[in-house]
This record gives structure tokens, C-alpha cells and sequence, in this order.
């Protein structure tokens, strides 16, 4: 929660400037404070870049704090634009945000404004927690501030609201409350390996979860926001926008379901119409053999390009460069350029290929660019997208017009067009999976795009049968299921930590007196003894 304190001196200014109605100046500085609280709020959620901490910036969208700040005075000037004209900004821009590039304005507090973080500082009062009831009612929090949070978040909502009405705004997910608590104690007292910066945001994540979940029976509401393309997004926190191992305390034991290769598999689905429509008569796995390879055994086909791509073979390197691969071709399945080299835009910015961004080192990247598993993957996979674009110019032309789907110089962008087509396919899929499950009384937990999760393991029977049906509703016969069981975070009792410390403290004390007793006490010499001795 995010609390902004104003000097007396700038309601003092505007209510001379502005004395009639006697309450408007009170009443629009108060607007305008909401409204930077709400923007502020939402900053510290995305996340401060190292250099913003250190610098105490905020990224922050001045065009809209000016819009939402409110209006003042018969010629209704913006406050905004009123508190700088007098030299009495509350936030003072460090550099200016520009709609050409979607980059928003960092700013910093002024002099004249004073900010308390309630959602500050966690890790220091976990880490000073003595027993389990120090935790729980920390992390439990004040139930008035957890209101005002939950006020905060979720404005339009009503506690009177029946099911469908809340499942019309929202995706409500199962919080396992002692999880949560869990991982943010191993956050803060067992992560070594985790920035200041990140510990600190998932911490906050973590915080906000727990307090809306105080208030709803163990709920954390997710705002939809759908997309144009076809998926299905929230706003703010979610278990989308969460670190996987948040996600994890979220949800609990559960079961994880994504789709293997998903972008590649649905291209796959358009192979055989692609091969038909240009006459193609040779064999499917001729046409498309590196595709079909990776399909099939991606972890070999992943092994495979990693000996050629990298100089240092170490085993514990393997993982980050099989995942690092991972995303490059996954990068290409959505058209990635094959280039090395970045380009300038038009606002001037140097933009690197994804590419460039994924495999940093250029020697690295050409041996990839230049495998030749590689260059006939990337071939097949253009080859897919051209016909995809085709077949929406031929099929649906009117939907190239469309502003989201079009480069800077208006025309259409490959790469948007098949995000645009393969989105609104993995919904589709995905809804199969969805409905199949309900049919046998399943309901997840949550989604994630190409995943889904559920409580309990499907079972191998339920598994193939929503994986036929998916194949047979989508006519894609390269749909298919991977499983993985997740773990919640098991709490650690501070109470029975100190008490075993306590316990073993009193072993060794009780040793030690033993120990001191037998060592000066006097021996008592038996018969058969000063038998020994009189021989």
C-alpha cells in the first residue's frame, strides 16, 4: 500500500488560488494523490530496474497522472499542469516516455511530497521473526489495510456480487494460504542466489496475494484482460506474471499440462494443405523433416545442436544452454529474424534481433545460424509462415487491415499475422481441453496460456482422451499433452526449531554434568578388587 504526504504548503497555494467552492481544492488534491498512489502502486508490481533503485525512479505514465489527476477552476485547468506551472510538482520526469516507442517516463518524488511503502521492508521483518505467531500475524496483516489494498486493486467489485457476475470480470485462483508463507520465508531467509531487487518484488507479489486472499476465503481475484490476439491475459498480478516458483506456492500440489511444442505443432497442422496447395507430392517427412525431428524427439534434436553451437561443453552448463535454445527456436517458430545483427528504428533506438538477445555471443550465434539441422528448421518454418499469410490474404484479406497486424510502414507484419492466428489457435485447443475435463468433473486451477493446472493427476485414460479429442476437433494430429507434478512449499515451524534447539541445549548441559560428576567422584572398590590386591 502506497501512502503519498503532500506539505500543507501546496493545499495552502491551491485553496488561495482556487478558493471557491471552500472544498475544491482539498477535494481535486486528493484526486490527483490517487491517483499517483494507484500509479506508483502498479510501478513497484512491474519492478524497478537496478539503476531505478539506486536512483529512487519510478516509471510512471505522465500523460495519464495529468488526465486522471482531475481539474481545477471555472476554465477547468488540469492540476497537473497547475502544480508545475507554480513550481509544485509532486513528481519531477528524469526522462520523457514516447508513444512512438511504447517507453513510459521515469520520474522521481520531489521535495514537497513524503512516501511510505507499508509493502516495504518484508524481507527485513521476516528475517527478524522470532516464533510462528510473529509470522502469521505479519504476514496476515491488519485487516483494515488489507481492505484498503483489496480497495485499491479491485475498485468495481462488489462482496454482494453472485458467481457469474465475479467470473464475468474475473478469473478467481485457489490460494494455499501456509505455501505462500512458506516460500516467502525461504525468499528471505534461504535465497542466496536472487537479486535485492527481484527477492523484493516477489516478496511484495507474494504480500498482496496473501492479503486479498484474508478477505475471500482463499481467493486471489485475476482481472481479465483479453487480447486482440486471441488470448487470454489479466491484469496486474496473476499466475501468469508471477516467477514460476510463486506460481507454485500459489497453487499448491497440482499437476502442470502444456502443450509439447505448441507453436510448432499447430504450423505442423497446416503441413499437409501447404503440400497440396503447391503440388507438393513427396513424402510429408521430406518435405519437413527437421520440423517432424524436433517434433518427435526435441530433447535429442535440442542435444544435438547444443555440441555444435557451443565451445564449452561443461555438464553444468548444459542446462542453461538447452534452455537457452529452447527459446531461440521457439523464437524462430513465432519468425524471429535469422540475422546478427541488430538495426536502428525509427525513433532512433538500436533494436537487436531476438536472436541477438537470446545467444549474447556472435561466435556462438553464427555456429547456430550456420548448423545445417538449424538452417533447414528456420527454412520450414518460413516456409509455413508464407503460406499462412497467403492463406489469409486469400481467405480473409480484410483482416491484414487491421492496425495491430501491421508493420510501422503499413504493411503487414509476418510475424504479428501468425501470433495473431496461432493465439487465437491455442485458445481454441485449449477450451477443448478445458471442456473435456469438466466432462469428468476436473476443474483447474489455473491457466497459462499453453498450460493448465489441476489438482490431481489426470490419469493415462483421461490424458489420452482429451488429447484424441483435441486432434479431432482441431483436424491437427500433432497435439500433445507433457505432465509434470508440482510441489507446494512445506512451512518450517520457528516454535519447533527453537524448541529442538532448546532440547539439544539441554542434552549437552546434562552431558556436561555428567560428565563432571563421574570425573570427581570417588571410586567404590569392591571385595573381589582387594582380593587382586592382597595377591
Amino acid at each position: 500500500m502506497i501512502t503519498i504526504t503532500p506539505r500543507k504548503s501546496i493545499y495552502q497555494k491551491l485553496h488561495k488560488a482556487f478558493p471557491k467552492p471552500p472544498d475544491a481544492a482539498r477535494r481535486c488534491l486528493d484526486k490527483y494523490i490517487a491517483a499517483l498512489e494507484r500509479m506508483l502502486f502498479d510501478a513497484l508490481q512491474r519492478g524497478q530496474t537496478p539503476l531505478q533503485r539506486k536512483l529512487n525512479l519510478y516509471s510512471l505514465p505522465l500523460k495519464q497522472l495529468a488526465a486522471q489527476g482531475g481539474q481545477i477552476g471555472s476554465n477547468r485547468i488540469r492540476l497537473h499542469a497547475w502544480l508545475k506551472s507554480q513550481n509544485l510538482e509532486l513528481v519531477q520526469p528524469v526522462t520523457l516516455g514516447s508513444n512512438l516507442t511504447g517507453e513510459v517516463s521515469e520520474v522521481r518524488l520531489t521535495h514537497l511530497v513524503a512516501m511510505k511503502n507499508a509493502l516495504a521492508n518484508i524481507e527485513q521483518a521476516l528475517r527478524s521473526a522470532q516464533t510462528d505467531s510473529d509470522i502469521d500475524q505479519y504476514l496476515d496483516g491488519d485487516i483494515q489495510a488489507n481492505y484498503r489494498l483489496f480497495d485499491m486493486l479491485y475498485p468495481d467489485y462488489r462482496f454482494d456480487w453472485t458467481k457469474d457476475q465475479t467470473y464475468a470480470v474475473f478469473d478467481p485462483v485457489p490460494v494455499d494460504v501456509p505455501s505462500v508463507k512458506a516460500y516467502m520465508m525461504w525468499l528471505s531467509t534461504q535465497a542466496s542466489l536472487i537479486s535485492s531487487g527481484r527477492k523484493a518484488l516477489y516478496l511484495r507479489q507474494a504480500k498482496i496475494i496473501l492479503a486479498v486472499a484474508s478477505l475471500t476465503k482463499g481467493l486471489f481475484y485475476q482481472r481479465k484482460q483479453p487480447s486482440a490476439f486471441g488470448r487470454m491475459y489479466y491484469e496486474g498480478i496473476s499466475v501468469q506474471s508471477v516467477n514460476k516458483e510463486l506460481r507454485r506456492a500459489m497453487l499448491g500440489n497440482c499437476w502442470e499440462y502444456d502443450i509439447r511444442s505448441s507453436v510448432v505443432a499447430w504450423k505442423m497442422g497446416f503441413a499437409r494443405s501447404y503440400m497440396a496447395h503447391y503440388g507438393i507430392s513427396a513424402e510429408l517427412r521430406k518435405v519437413f523433416p527437421a520440423t517432424l525431428n524436433y517434433l518427435e524427439d526435441k530433447a535429442d534434436f535440442t542435444r544435438t545442436v547444443r555440441l555444435y553451437t557451443f565451445s564449452d561443453l561443461d555438464k553444468t552448463q548444459a542446462e542453461l544452454q538447452t534452455r537457452l535454445l529452447k527459446q531461440a527456436f521457439t523464437a524462430i517458430s513465432f519468425g524471429a529474424r535469422a540475422n546478427s545483427r541488430g538495426w536502428q528504428n525509427q525513433a532512433g533506438h538500436w533494436t537487436n534481433p531476438a536472436l541477438v538477445d537470446i545467444l549474447k555471443n556472435p561466435e556462438e550465434r553464427d555456429r547456430f545460424l550456420n548448423d545445417a539441422v538449424v538452417a533447414a528448421f528456420i527454412k520450414e518454418q518460413c516456409a509455413l509462415d508464407d503460406y499462412l499469410v497467403e492463406l489469409v490474404q486469400r481467405s480473409h484479406p480484410a483482416l491484414l487491415q487491421q492496425s495491430l497486424l501491421l508493420s510501422p510502414s503499413g504493411r503487414p507484419a509476418k510475424a504479428k499475422v501468425v501470433a495473431y492466428l496461432y493465439q487465437h489457435g491455442e485458445t481454441e485447443v485449449m477450451d477443448v481441453v478445458r471442456r473435456v475435463a469438466a466432462e469428468h468433473d476436473r476443474v483447474p486451477l489455473g491457466n497459462v496460456h499453453d498450460a493448465i493446472f489441476f489438482k490431481r493427476r489426470l490419469g493415462v485414460d483421461l490424458k489420452w482422451e482429451i488429447e484424441q479429442r483435441m486432434r479431432q476437433e482441431t483436424g491437427n494430429p500433432y497435439w500433445h499433452l507433457s505432465a509434470k507434478e508440482h510441489a507446494r512449499y512445506e512451512p518450517k515451524s520457528l516454535d519447533a526449531a527453537a524448541y529442538e534447539q532448546a532440547h539439544r541445549q539441554w542434552l549437552h548441559e546434562e552431558e556436561a554434568l555428567a560428565t563432571a560428576y563421574y570425573a570427581g567422584r570417588t571410586p567404590t572398590y569392591t571385595d573381589a578388587w582387594w582380593a587382586e590386591q592382597d595377591d
